[in-house]
């Protein structure tokens, strides 16, 4: 038995999150229903009429994914709206699937109940109107099967003088064999705004007050003896227009057979057909901007593709549009304010295509234009600009002026070979194309763009496989003193011996791992492989206790809210002393929310734990933060190092960060020096650390271990020698 409340779904295997969401929707009354696993989601969904899942994409066995792929599967449970609730980052091809399998929109967690709120209150309202039409709907069927056995018992006692009574809520009419009405119904006049005896003295005044688009279709279904029910529109006496169903049966005589004519039963169904198209267009159309939805366009897509591949049309074109740092505005003025900015955004993109074209928002802050008719590549370039220079120009919100740019990818189609899900795709890969190389502009696809995301889905597949098989493994390169050549510590590097490429190169496979989140796991394992290498080398070797061994934090692994819990447990596990582990933070990770990195910095380092800020000159950092950083060391970027004796400019930046680390009460380590003269440069202004090929190489295990047991150190030349002196 039903509790009365629109029921919806929540599925996540973490408990704690299923109760976070029920208190926030609690304030709706809703059914709250939860499941913990795929199977018993699907359970729960094929047995009751859902207004809403709330779904999470990383569950054990069975994900979010698998979940909404079985569900659009089932004709039972495809219509149900599934909302993604994940910790994935929108950037990713993953945002890109959900919508393929049919989402409607993604919650990033933490889940703020604003948001929550706002988009569930969209489906409750679809549902309940849902289930308003089809209560209205059984009770039409009812009434017309109520009126056919009214009406046949009506024919059998009343067949020559009373075809239909007059007080029925229809509009009847009796039209006799030569086509004039015998008999109208009073009820014509509620209806049509007309008496009776305007149809009957005019036989064709019925079809004047028809819509001039539907008078051929009423005069075709009159004169065909075979029809029997036709939908059409008449302009009633107010000129409103009114939307009518027209029942139409023969009269058999009865003493010869012959016919007495027909008889119409004519009903108002304005108030139905208006709750169908407006269905028809939530359906169809974004709830927030009005412009078309994912199923609109994919059909309009389909429709121009098909006119293409029968040679109809010239060309066709879709853009693929990603709003620049949308993140930023929903994150500083708020949701609600954010969702404004998406009907701004949605109308200046309306303003700037042609009456042919279809503006649809794909999901959250993309939208895709689908332009057909298109003489040249020229007019999609024309437009594709058009709507560029439009992102750029400021929006005012609430009184706020926000100023945004927009990414976006263009794909031409000519003969209609490809898909319109293909097309997509394609535009899709264009539009990352352009974010790849700065954003604020536009790329147009070319096949080298598809084999590299071709690639990178396989580099992608690899990379999950070689966790799992543990192709991975450290190297080290040794930090060494600028000023007297001794060993200071090591950097620990991750590499990768594929099976079948070999050695791939960090550069490839880093970037990989952090936009899918797998460099979290990847993190972890160096953290916990490293204090354990370094724990074995001071074992063996006493001298060995003043090495530092440095450990690279992504920018991922920073803002995972268990960081200090990871690493203290790292070592822990390892008996590693905290001092001898120092952590290399990038600088725009640590700036990425200032006060958040102070507590997480301070509060590892209650326990030990030592910091440099890596890349340092790269990126943007306040003076303010920098100085509440509990930091031990800046180490400056390679790109500064290595144009110091060509670049006057550069040299004078090397210079300045060395002083603003010493006033800050800091050391120095420099990275990428490859000759003597760097050195002596960096040693001069005071620089106390360095790392890079004049050295070493990043080595193996078991060469970095060689080292620390010989006390090598370096000369004046940069060459290694032996000794303890």
């Amino acid at each position: 038995m039903g509790s009365g409340k629109t029921p919806i779904l929540a599925v996540d295997d973490e408990r704690m999150n299923l109760r976070l969401l029920q208190g926030m929707l609690k304030p709706f009354g809703l059914e709250f229903l939860s499941a913990q696993s795929g199977l018993e989601a699907l359970s729960i969904a094929k047995s009751r009429d859902l207004a809403l899942i709330l779904l999470d994409v990383m569950m054990p066995g069975m994900d979010g994914f698998q979940v909404a792929e079985a569900l659009r599967g089932d004709p039972v449970t495809r219509h149900i709206p599934i909302i993604f609730v994940t910790a994935i980052n929108k950037e990713q091809k993953h945002v890109f699937r959900g919508y393929e399998l049919g989402a409607v929109d993604y919650l990033f967690k933490p889940v703020e109940a604003e948001v929550l709120c706002g988009k569930v209150r969209v489906f409750v309202e679809l549902h309940r109107q849902r289930q308003a039409l089809e209560e209205a709907s059984r009770q039409l069927l009812r009434s017309v099967e109520e009126l056919r056995v009214s009406k046949a018992a009506l024919e059998e006692s009343e067949l020559r003088y009373r075809t239909v009574a007059d007080y029925n809520h229809d509009w009847e009419s009796w039209i006799g064999p030569d086509g004039r009405a015998l008999y109208v119904s009073p009820s014509c006049e509620r209806i049509s705004g007309y008496p009776p005896g305007v149809f009957q003295e005019d036989p064709e005044f019925l079809h004047t007050i028809v819509t001039p688009d539907d008078r051929d279709t009423i005069r075709r279904f009159l004169g065909d003896s075979r029809a029997e029910t036709l939908d059409f529109r008449i302009r009633n006496r107010d000129g409103e227009q009114r939307w009518l169903n027209v029942v139409r049966r023969e009269i058999p005589g009865r003493e010869n057979g012959g016919s007495l004519g027909w008889r119409l039963s004519m009903r108002d169904i304005t108030a139905r057909k208006e709750a169908e198209l407006q269905l028809r267009h939530l359906a169809l159309h974004d709830p927030l901007t009005g412009l078309a939805n994912r199923t609109l366009l994919l059909d309009r897509t389909s429709l121009a593709l098909e006119r293409l591949k029968r040679g109809r049309k010239n060309m066709a074109g879709l853009v693929f549009l990603d709003l620049d740092r949308f993140k930023v505005v929903n994150d500083s003025l708020g949701h609600a304010r954010g969702d404004l900015l998406l009907v701004e955004v949605a109308r200046r993109i309306q303003a700037c295509v042609r009456g042919v074209d279809l503006v649809a928002r794909f999901g959250g802050d993309e939208f895709i234009l689908l332009l057909e008719e298109l003489e040249s590549p020229r007019e999609a370039i024309h437009v594709a600009k058009r709507v560029r220079d439009a992102m750029r120009k400021p929006f005012v919100i609430d009184g706020h002026e926000i100023t945004t740019s927009a990414s976006l990818g263009l794909v031409l189609a000519v003969d209609g070979d490809v898909g319109a899900e293909e097309l997509i795709r394609h535009a899709n890969i264009a539009m990352y194309k352009a974010k790849e190389s700065g954003k604020n502009r536009f790329h147009v696809f070319n096949e080298r763009m598809l084999e590299q995301a071709v690639a990178a889905l396989r580099l992608e597949n690899d990379l999950r496989r070689a966790i799992r098989r543990g192709e991975f493994h450290l190297a080290f390169q040794p930090i060494v003193s600028l000023g007297d050549g001794r060993l200071g510590g090591f950097e620990t590097l991750l590499r990768w011996n594929h099976p079948r490429r070999g050695a791939v190169s960090p550069a490839d496979f880093i970037p990989v791992a952090e936009e899918t989140g797998m460099i979290i796991e990847l993190g972890q394992w160096v953290l916990d492989q490293a204090c354990g290498v370094m724990r074995r080398w001071q074992q063996a070797n006493s001298h060995a206790g003043n090495l530092s061994l440095a450990v690279n934090v992504s920018a991922r692994q920073f803002a995972k809210s268990g960081l200090a819990d990871d690493v203290l447990r790292a070592v822990g596990v390892s008996g590693l002393a905290p001092e001898s582990l120092k952590l290399e933070i990038t600088e725009t990770a640590i700036m990425d929310n200032p006060r958040n990195s102070v507590q997480k910095l301070h509060r590892l380092r209650q326990d030990g734990i030592r910091f440099s800020i890596d890349d340092f000159g790269t990126g943007y950092s306040s003076l303010g933060y920098l100085q509440k950083f509990p930091l031990d060391d800046l180490k400056i970027d390679l790109s500064f190092v290595r144009v110091m004796e060509s670049s006057a400019e550069n040299l004078e930046i090397v210079r300045t960060i060395i002083g603003l680390a010493h006033n800050l009460g800091l050391s120095v380590v420099a990275e990428g020096i490859e000759s003597a003269a760097q050195r002596n440069i960096l040693a001069e202004l005071g620089c106390e650390y360095g790392q890079g090929y004049l050295f070493s190489r990043a080595v193996p295990e078991a060469e970095a271990e060689a080292w620390v047991r010989s006390g090598e150190r370096f000369s004046e030349a940069g060459r290694p020698r032996t000794g303890n002196a």
